[in-house]
């Protein structure tokens, strides 16, 4: 009888710890906390344009380290949060102005410039909560670079 009880109680202490666990992945934190989780340095940004008539989209690829640094630190001022799975459109077709930022392992980190979304390797979601976005300095910051 004692066993059964012992074993209910780790159970409970188990689940409450994993509800802790996944509330704690959606709550608000740093840009940089994202950054961190990331295999390795940047080394190149990726510039998508859409194209006007629909037809392609134009993109570019700059390997300056004092380029990819600047956005870095511009983004470090903002906080993100990790969006649920029920709050990603999967059919949503994102075809705006982006820049997503490549490690050397192929990791990418894609900030859409319309949309306030961060997404990480296409697999993580997330928003920025203190936004929007300084969209003048990123669209000045996406010209600078064309």
């Amino acid at each position: 009888m004692k066993f059964r009880a012992i074993l209910l109680l780790a159970l409970m202490i188990g689940g409450a710890y994993m509800m802790f666990q996944s509330f704690q992945v959606y709550e608000e934190k740093e840009f940089t906390e994202i950054l961190h989780s990331m295999d390795a340095p940047f080394n190149s940004l990726i510039f998508t344009k859409p194209s006007v008539d629909g037809q392609g989209i134009d993109s570019w690829i700059v390997d300056e380290q004092e380029e990819i640094d600047t956005l870095l630190k511009f983004l470090q001022n903002y906080h993100v949060r990790k969006l649920k799975p029920e709050e990603i459109n999967v059919y949503d077709d994102i075809n705006h102005f982006s820049i997503s930022l490549q490690d050397e392992n192929g990791s990418e980190l894609s900030i859409m410039l319309s949309e306030d979304l961060i997404i990480q390797d296409s697999v993580l979601y997330y928003e920025v909560v203190d936004g929007p976005l300084d969209i003048d300095w990123l669209l000045a910051f996406f010209i600078s670079n064309q």
